[in-house]
């Protein structure tokens, strides 16, 4: 099912260079003051699929400096291109967790992927782009099943893997692949979209044959969440608090606790310098459907997930100065399973899976 692949790999001393935090990781502020010091980063490359979801013309504007980015990397020499097709086992190791993952490639015709989050038309088209001009991929999709057989940790220490490279990024993240012998086959079972929907969607409308995919064992993946930050309040925050409790329970919140829920059900709220809990009276459906369909419309007035008030940003990231944030407990794995499985999808950035799968790494042509 996943299929070897035909790579050129970074080179170690390239690596701190060109290997970039994960673009979501950053606020765009930060993405600009990386990009201007790391002359090098891939992030140079993959911000013409991410910059604009606007004009067709300047999504090819931008897809064509991101190939010119990409072609002056291979030209100076940042990538070693393999002779021969293999499966790699990586190993991630950041935000005190460490994840390993096989990567290989999935033929578009013959595998079904299952979903369950929607896309937006904008940033495929965006994407899409990007994959026209570069024809490769250098970011994985990352996929898993509800099969853990697979022991990951055993095969770094067998004898059937060879270390290619071992680097650490550019934030520090640090970052192994090794070949993994041919003798190792991945017949997965039904394989679930863990992060990269938009860039299935992509490389369908590029008209790409196969897929770069990264399998990570549901053992080893780790589930964190997205906050959402609204911009601009439309009443004040005290009516706002008032308004909520016709849904939640609520309390202010004391200096000394958490500001990070883990409980279904239970929300925390920003407004300012000040942090409440809210408490669910009723749990149906999942909090992030629940902050969607109720919260941001009713209190917000904000009816669509790409309203420009409101941004995303993984509540492990450095909070933002806007003027109220609302923050979530991380979905479960079996969320996602019953949800995909039901042909259903959630609303945008319900899930945050990390260590996240790092672009610049390895690239494949497609």
């Amino acid at each position: 099912m996943i299929q070897p692949i035909l790579a050129s790999v970074i080179h170690a001393r390239w690596a701190p260079d060109v290997v970039p935090p994960p673009y979501d990781s950053l606020t765009a502020q930060e993405r600009e003051v990386h990009l201007e010091q790391h002359v090098h980063s891939f992030l140079h490359v993959t911000r013409s699929a991410e910059a604009s979801h606007g004009h067709p013309t300047e999504h090819v504007r931008l897809a064509v400096e991101g190939n010119s980015a990409l072609s002056n990397l291979i030209t100076a020499g940042a990538y070693t291109s393999l002779t021969e097709e293999r499966l790699f086992l990586q190993k991630i190791e950041a935000e005190g967790v460490t994840q390993r993952s096989i990567i290989g490639s999935i033929d578009l015709a013959e595998v079904s992927l299952m979903p369950h989050e929607a896309v937006h038309q904008g940033r495929v088209q965006a994407l899409a782009a990007h994959f026209r001009q570069a024809r490769s991929m250098s970011s994985p999709v990352v996929v898993t099943s509800r099969s853990d057989d697979f022991d990951l940790r055993k095969l770094e220490e067998s004898d059937q893997t060879k270390l290619v490279t071992s680097f650490a990024a550019t934030d520090g993240t640090e970052i192994s692949l090794w070949e993994v012998g041919r003798s190792f086959k991945a017949d997965l079972g039904q394989l679930y979209i863990i992060d990269g929907h938009h860039r299935v969607a992509a490389a369908r409308e590029a008209k790409f044959d196969r897929l770069l995919v990264a399998y990570v064992p549901p053992s080893e993946l780790c589930i964190g969440s997205f906050d959402r930050d609204i911009d601009e309040l439309e009443v004040l925050p005290r009516k706002t608090i008032d308004e909520l409790s016709n849904w939640c329970d609520i309390r202010a919140s004391s200096d000394s606790e958490s500001t990070k829920p883990v409980d279904r059900g239970i929300l925390r709220l920003r407004f300012g310098e000040d942090w409440y809990w809210a408490e669910r009276k009723e749990i149906i459906g999942l909090d992030s459907e629940f902050v969607h369909n109720a919260l941001l419309p009713e209190l917000f007035g904000i009816h669509d997930a790409d309203d420009p008030r409101l941004s995303y940003r993984p509540s492990s990231a450095a909070l933002s100065n806007s003027p109220a944030t609302i923050r979530l407990a991380p979905a479960e794995l079996e969320d996602v399973f019953e949800v995909a499985d039901k042909g259903l999808v959630m609303p945008p950035k319900s899930t945050y899976f990390f260590p996240k799968a790092r672009s610049g790494v390895l690239i494949i042509s497609c």
